[in-house]
């Protein structure tokens, strides 16, 4: 292990628990009340090998209750085929973003990256599923994060992003996968009352990773950026799929925008390149369409922290700023606004009741301006009617995670909730359960529940009003 106080952050949790949260310091408000699940690699290392990459580490999904009696935590891995075969062996038995089969360029050949789902989660109905970019969701059990296994609502889609977005006014769910073969396509999906219906597909120009889209009234709107993938070194085992993509500056960023009523042409806009893994939000406003994102000048500095993520210096020279584009759909023009919203701003969020919406406030992790090197530490709130920022700093031994706003009042205002983070305490090596309030983020936290151990930088996650 490095002498960053972050990278501890990242070794693996190897037990299971289930226990209610003991000490809390100060206290969850009365509307607050569900649960939370956030889903990460919680397995990183195997063997006293570390995986290759950070997207590598197997799924591991943690439910934090909150209920009359206080906090309840339960940790589970997801059991993808991935997660029992390597556990058995006790090694790398799967190709996975990063890591590699044994047996070289013969044992790797023409075999997928195991699905390991460790992304993200989503509620549907009765199930909640677990979110990988190249495969299937995986259904669990809510209550128990009991997993009950692949679901490609019979046949219908092959890789699912880890970002659906709902329609918070018809509650439907919008997704989208991108398979890689002779040609490379991305399929939208719709997912209306547990029927999944596949929209037309979209035949990309080159192979292209992606991991995000925005959801408007009319439009599912993608920006690809030419992070583009070697597919015959990848498939015929000479490169991991990381290693395969490379980035390619001299060709622009597309904007896709794809009727999300399944009717009519896509269209294609074209902008100077950019990467993104994220999106705040974005709306239709005046014959144009309005993205906020986390952009990235290029792929090379995230790309590196990513593939080295347990003892990298995660410089902040090269990462996200806050960016908002606006695209005149009338002349394709493409219009840039960039925030002053600190350094390696990622992980935003929003008010769920304002997706697809014109909406003032966006949450997400940061670094302070002058900050060099490090994970964030920071939870920022941006106001884009004014600019004003404003920041909750967990230095100097807190690093956090994706901030998640809760609606704590039907009909509120849009501020009217608590931010949830989990923050990585370097100085003993937990995590924790930390409430902010959404209105006044610099106050002091409404809550900070403390575990018994720590939970492995998480990714995404969900929030439901139900008590699982």
């Amino acid at each position: 292990m490095t002498s960053h106080p972050w990278s501890a952050g990242f070794e693996t949790l190897p037990g299971e628990h289930d226990y209610r949260v003991d000490e809390v310091d100060g206290s969850v408000p009365a509307t607050l009340r569900g649960t939370l699940f956030r889903n990460g690699s919680g397995r990183n290392d195997l063997g006293g090998q570390w995986f290759a990459h950070w997207f590598d580490g197997d799924g591991m999904i943690s439910k934090i209750r909150f209920d009359e009696a206080g906090i309840h935590y339960r940790n589970r891995y997801v059991a993808t085929d991935n997660y029992r075969d390597e556990t058995k062996s006790g090694r790398i038995v799967h190709r996975g973003f990063g890591k590699m089969r044994p047996y070289g360029v013969l044992g790797n050949a023409f075999r997928q990256p195991a699905n390991i789902s460790n992304t993200s989660v989503v509620m549907q109905g009765e199930r909640l599923l677990s979110l990988w970019e190249g495969g299937p969701p995986t259904a669990l059990d809510p209550a128990t994060l009991d997993t009950h296994g692949i679901e490609d609502f019979r046949g219908v889609l092959k890789a699912f992003s880890a970002h659906p977005k709902i329609d918070p006014d018809t509650g439907e769910l919008f997704n989208f996968g991108i398979d890689y073969g002779a040609k490379t396509t991305l399929t939208p999906y719709k997912l209306d009352r547990g029927i999944l219906t596949r929209l037309p597909q979209v035949v990309l120009p080159y192979p292209v990773m992606n991991h995000d889209f925005v959801l408007t009234a009319r439009y599912m709107v993608f920006c690809l950026g030419p992070i583009l993938l070697h597919p015959l070194r990848f498939m015929l085992g000479f490169k991991s799929f990381d290693r395969a993509l490379h980035w390619e500056g001299s060709k622009p960023t597309r904007i896709l925008l794809v009727p999300r009523d399944g009717v009519g042409e896509p269209r294609w806009i074209e902008t100077d390149a950019f990467f993104q893994f994220h999106f705040a939000n974005g709306f239709e406003d005046d014959g144009a369409v309005v993205l906020d994102l986390a952009r990235y000048p290029n792929y090379s500095t995230i790309g590196e922290a990513l593939r080295t993520y347990w003892r990298s210096a995660w410089p902040s020279r090269g990462m996200a700023a806050l960016t908002r584009l606006r695209i005149d759909l009338g002349t394709g023009r493409v219009e840039k606004q960039t925030f002053t919203s600190g350094a390696a701003n990622e992980f935003p969020s929003i008010n769920p009741a304002y997706i697809g919406k014109r909406y003032r406030y966006a949450y997400f992790a940061s670094n302070p301006a002058q900050r060099e090197i490090g994970l964030q530490q920071q939870i920022s709130r941006l106001d884009f009617e004014t600019g004003a920022v404003t920041s909750h700093d967990f230095s100097p031994a807190g690093y956090v995670g994706e901030p998640l706003f809760v609606p704590t009042r039907a009909g509120g205002a849009e501020d009217d909730g608590v931010v949830l983070v989990m923050v990585f305490n370097s100085a003993d090596k937990r995590t924790d359960i930390v409430g902010l309030d959404a209105r006044d983020l610099a106050a002091r936290p409404l809550f900070t529940a403390r575990l018994k151990h720590h939970v492995p930088y998480p990714l995404h996650g969900t929030f439901t009003p139900r008590l699982f």
